[in-house]
C-alpha cells in the first residue's frame, strides 16, 4: 500500500496465539526501516509467557481504560454494534477495571487525515514506488504494477481504482496535500497519546457494522463503495500514527441485509484495544482477561 499506514499482524484463534505470534514477527528485521526503533528479534517481550504467568488473569484492577466518545457517534454505527460493544465495555469493568468515556475530537478527523494521506502517497507509491526508504524494494511486485496496462486496470477492484483515481486527482489539484496530512497525522498522534497518558488503554467497536453481503458483480462503481462506507472509521487513525491497537471478537450479531437476511446466521462484532507505543504486553492483557472470562460466540 504505501509506507505510512501499511500494518500486519497476526490473525489466531485466540489472543495467547496472538501473543505467540508477535513475538515470531515483531522486533527490527534490519531490512524495513519502520523497524529500526524496535528491538532487535531477541530482546521483544515474551508476550505469550507473560500472559501464561498471570497469578489473576481474569483481575484488571487498578486499570484505567477510556472509551472514545467520538468513534460512538460515527453516522454509520448499528446501534447493535454500538450496544455489544457497550456490554462487553461493562463486563471489563466486572474484572475490576475502571472504564470511562473520554473525548478525542480529532479522532473523528482521523479518517479525513488518513484519506488525504493514504490516497495521495499510494498513488505516488503504485505508480513510482516508495521514495525515501532505506529498506528493500520488491522488484517482481514493482513489475506487476508498472506499466499500468488496460487489461491491469480492467481486472482492478473498484477501491484501487478509487486510489489511482483520487490520489492522481489530488496530486495535480492539492500538491500540498500529503505533507499537510503527513504533519496532521503527528497531530493525531499526540491528541492519542494525550489520552493515553490518563489510561492504560482505549477503546472502540472495531467497525461500525458487521461484514456486508457482496455487490452484485454487474453493479456500477459506487454502489460497490457504498458497502464500505465509513467501514474503518475507528481503525484507519491508528495506522497513521502507530499505537499499537487489537481486535477481540465480544459477541455476534445476525445478517440483515443480503441473501443472508432473515437466514439466523450471524456475523462477529469486534471491540478495539489501542495502547501506548511499544506496550502491546498491556493490550495483550486487557484482552486475554476479556476473553478468558466470556464466551464471545455466545454473545
Amino acid at each position: 500500500m504505501e509506507p505510512t499506514v501499511d500494518h500486519l499482524g497476526p490473525i489466531t484463534h485466540t489472543v495467547r496465539d496472538n501473543a505467540l505470534m508477535l513475538e515470531a514477527i515483531a522486533g527490527n528485521d534490519n531490512i524495513d526501516d519502520r523497524s529500526f526503533g524496535a528491538p532487535l528479534p531477541a530482546a521483544v517481550p515474551k508476550y505469550s509467557k507473560t500472559l501464561a504467568n498471570l497469578s489473576r488473569p481474569k483481575d484488571l484492577s487498578g486499570m484505567k481504560i477510556g472509551i472514545i466518545s467520538e468513534a460512538l457517534a460515527i453516522p454509520v454505527m448499528d446501534p447493535r454494534v454500538k450496544a455489544t460493544f457497550l456490554h462487553a465495555a461493562e463486563q471489563l469493568k466486572v474484572l475490576g477495571a475502571t472504564v470511562s468515556e473520554i473525548s478525542i475530537p480529532f479522532h473523528l478527523k482521523g479518517p479525513m487525515v488518513w484519506t488525504g494521506l493514504s490516497k495521495t502517497a499510494e498513488y505516488v507509491t503504485k505508480t513510482s514506488g516508495a521514495p525515501g526508504r532505506r529498506g528493500h524494494a520488491m522488484l517482481e511486485l514493482s513489475g506487476l504494477i508498472h506499466d499500468m496496462k488496460q487489461e491491469n486496470w480492467d481486472k482492478a477492484y473498484v477501491s484501487t481504482k478509487n486510489i489511482y483515481l483520487n490520489g492522481a486527482y489530488a496530486a495535480k489539484n492539492f500538491p500540498h496535500l500529503l505533507a499537510k496530512c503527513t504533519n496532521l497525522s503527528r497531530q493525531l498522534r499526540d491528541a492519542y497519546d494525550a489520552a493515553l497518558a490518563e489510561y492504560d488503554v482505549l477503546i472502540t467497536p472495531t467497525l461500525p457494522y458487521i461484514a456486508t453481503s457482496h455487490s452484485k458483480t454487474d453493479d456500477t462503481p459506487l454502489p460497490k463503495i457504498a458497502k464500505q462506507v465509513g467501514l474503518t472509521s475507528a481503525t484507519c487513525g491508528f495506522n497513521l500514527t502507530g499505537h499499537p491497537a487489537l481486535t477481540l471478537p465480544i459477541g455476534k450479531l445476525e445478517i440483515q441485509e443480503g441473501a443472508l437476511k432473515g437466514s439466523g446466521v450471524k456475523l462477529p462484532v469486534g471491540l478495539q484495544i489501542v495502547g501506548k507505543w511499544f506496550a502491546e504486553e498491556t493490550v495483550f492483557r486487557v484482552a486475554y482477561a476479556w476473553e478468558q472470562s466470556n464466551d464471545w460466540k455466545s454473545l
